[in-house]
């Protein structure tokens, strides 16, 4: 038997709202109640349930869940200490497990951490060992850290803008992990860094610019030796160092693929940045505008 600890933190945060967030702004929950909520759901922590349930070997382990009802101010120092000590509890009071799964946002922030999801997952690596493989889901506006690539084996993120592949990424998460765990991979990252932060209506997937690099992106992860890759454009209201865009690809141990096939992506997205740029009204035009609009 399989046994896979399956966990939960996730917010988005802007850093520019004055009023901060609070541990009452989350939906916190414990053990079974996790899965009680979320099997049948539409979210990520659903569709990798689902994927885990469908095999009589594999049983999931539900620790810890706090999901934030909305985009927020910055959490407040003394309710991210509380958070992460429930969470970080509740991996230390789990059984032994042989895999771990969590679904993240990204772009969470704290006034005491600028990167939650990187310190839950280096706690993680703290408490359990180095040995035992993690696969976590991201949004794709999460930020990207080292340390978040550091401290797991591998992820996947939302294909979609508009969000609408929230179950479809957390079970493209589960499929890694179980592929690790049955010793039919080894997952190798590579990820680009790209000093650009991007809005507009290009960047919606169905019908804009970034559709196509995610379409490429799919095609990678779809290819034999390819397990996961996209694109991930931070979130421009999270005011954090390391704040950018990302390309990422991850193959079975073929580093020389991976990096190559990043940095294709991450060119491809360079040379059209200037199209998937906000065009802003300066204050004193936006000002003009109002004051010449009836109503």
């Amino acid at each position: 038997m399989l046994r896979i600890l399956v966990a939960e933190c996730k917010q988005e945060v802007a850093s520019f709202n004055p009023v901060p967030s609070h541990y009452d702004d989350f939906n916190v929950s414990w053990g079974e109640d996790i899965l009680a909520y979320h099997r049948g759901g539409i979210l990520e922590m659903a569709g990798a349930i689902q994927v885990f349930d469908q095999r009589p070997d594999v049983q999931p382990h539900p620790t810890y869940s706090a999901r934030a009802r909305t985009s927020a101010g910055t959490l407040a120092a003394a309710d991210w200490s509380r958070i992460a000590d429930e969470f970080l509890s509740a991996v230390r009071a789990a059984p032994p497990v042989d895999g771990i799964y969590y679904s993240l946002h990204g772009a969470m922030s704290a006034e005491n951490e600028d990167d939650p999801e990187g310190y839950l997952l280096a706690e993680t690596r703290r408490i359990l060992g180095d040995q035992i493989p993690i696969v976590i889901s991201l949004d794709l506006h999460a930020v990207l850290t080292d340390r978040m690539v550091q401290h797991c084996n591998a992820f996947t993120a939302f294909h979609t803008y508009p969000h609408q592949d929230f179950a479809q990424t957390g079970a493209r998460a589960a499929r890694v992990l179980l592929r690790i765990l049955d010793g039919q991979v080894k997952p190798v990252v590579a990820k680009v860094d790209i000093p650009a932060l991007v809005r507009g209506d290009e960047l919606k997937t169905e019908t804009g610019l970034l559709g196509g690099l995610i379409r490429r992106a799919q095609a990678i992860e779809a290819s034999p030796g390819g397990l996961s890759a996209g694109m991930i454009i931070g979130n421009p209201f999270t005011d954090v160092p390391e704040l950018r865009s990302w390309s990422f690809v991850i193959t079975d141990n073929d580093p020389a693929r991976a990096e190559s096939d990043a940095l294709a992506l991450a060119q491809s997205f360079w040379q059209v940045r200037d199209r998937l740029r906000a065009h802003l009204t300066p204050v004193h035009e936006a000002i003009r505008i109002a004051s010449q609009t009836q109503g």
